[in-house]
């Protein structure tokens, strides 16, 4: 099993294509083991050393991965995922490129192969198959963005999804979180606030950044409804290296000295600003570096995965 991580949003049936909604249903008859076994089969044979491609065969159907639950109500509602190859496998070429010299990466990265997947993506894109301009899934190699890690803390509200689950792929013990789409992209609107206001370097925070451009691309696909959809956050053959989530405990301890600023300085609000001129710059210069240290052991924590690679 490859060392790619992937972060996937699942709908109700009535929002996919309905040139795939058959397929989908077909799916959801399957287990997800098996479906993972035919992910990762297709995966081994485009990698085999005398494969005739390894771009995405245009022919097959597409991967679709299904997740039932139970709402509040007692309801079972099911979303899915279908997952398209072929325009993620071309924008993703950029993720390699850092590691090869460019003889090297010309011999595995090809121009033709480029023209084609572009052009079957493209294909795909004008038969409303998949968005033009937004991936259902992001995709990651021997990585677990910190932003995605953030997705799944903080207080839960009743009635919200955030599970862990785990199964066996390929042989390798694999770690899937969920989370509603409704509370994952108001835990994202909830720590932009609190960066921004309180967090190291305010608007300029790399990390602040990468939050909002995260909760950009959920909130293209959440609607007002609670059942909205789903994302899953799968950590693939990472699972190995990146769970338990130790870089998320970090993250997590950050944001809750943010809270807790944000907390002390909504009840002295409306205090008289002769009593109250605001809270000290010192207890905000130590919030702020706190959340700066936790956000810096949580990224040497990567490293530390990342650094795996080289072994492999």
């Amino acid at each position: 099993m490859r060392h790619m991580t992937f972060l996937r949003i699942y709908q109700p049936l009535e929002k996919l294509p309905e040139r795939v909604q058959h397929l989908a249903e077909a799916a959801a008859k399957l287990s997800r083991a098996d479906i993972e076994a035919e992910a990762a089969e297709r995966l081994n044979r485009r990698l085999r050393p005398d494969a005739d491609s390894t771009i995405p065969s245009s022919a097959e159907p597409p991967i679709i991965r299904t997740q039932e639950l139970t709402d509040p109500r007692g309801v079972v509602r099911k979303y899915f995922h279908v997952e398209y190859l072929a325009r993620p496998a071309f924008e993703s070429t950029t993720m390699y490129r850092k590691y090869y010299d460019d003889t090297l990466y010309q011999r595995l990265v090809p121009e033709h192969k480029l023209d084609t997947l572009e052009k079957i993506s493209e294909l795909q894109a004008d038969a409303g198959l998949i968005s033009r301009p937004v991936s259902t899934f992001l995709m990651q190699v021997w990585a677990v963005p910190l932003q995605w890690l953030a997705i799944y803390g903080g207080p839960e509200e009743p009635g919200e999804t955030n599970t862990v689950n785990q199964s066996v792929v390929d042989g390798t013990n694999v770690i899937r979180r969920i989370r509603d789409l409704h509370s994952a992209n108001s835990r994202l609107g909830q720590l932009g606030i609190l960066l921004n206001y309180y967090g190291p370097d305010g608007p300029k925070n790399p990390y602040l950044k990468n939050i909002d451009r995260l909760k950009a691309w959920l909130t293209r696909f959440e609607t007002l409804r609670h059942d909205g959809g789903l994302i899953e956050l799968d950590y693939g053959a990472l699972s190995k290296y990146a769970w338990p989530d130790e870089a998320g405990k970090y993250l997590e301890e950050g944001h809750q000295v943010l809270q807790r600023i944000y907390e002390i300085d909504d009840e002295l609000e409306y205090e008289d600003p002769e009593n109250y001129p605001g809270l000290p710059p010192a207890m905000l210069e130590r919030a702020a570096e706190t959340m700066r240290a936790k956000y810096q052991a949580a990224c040497k924590v990567s490293q530390r995965i990342e650094r795996y690679q080289n072994i492999n």
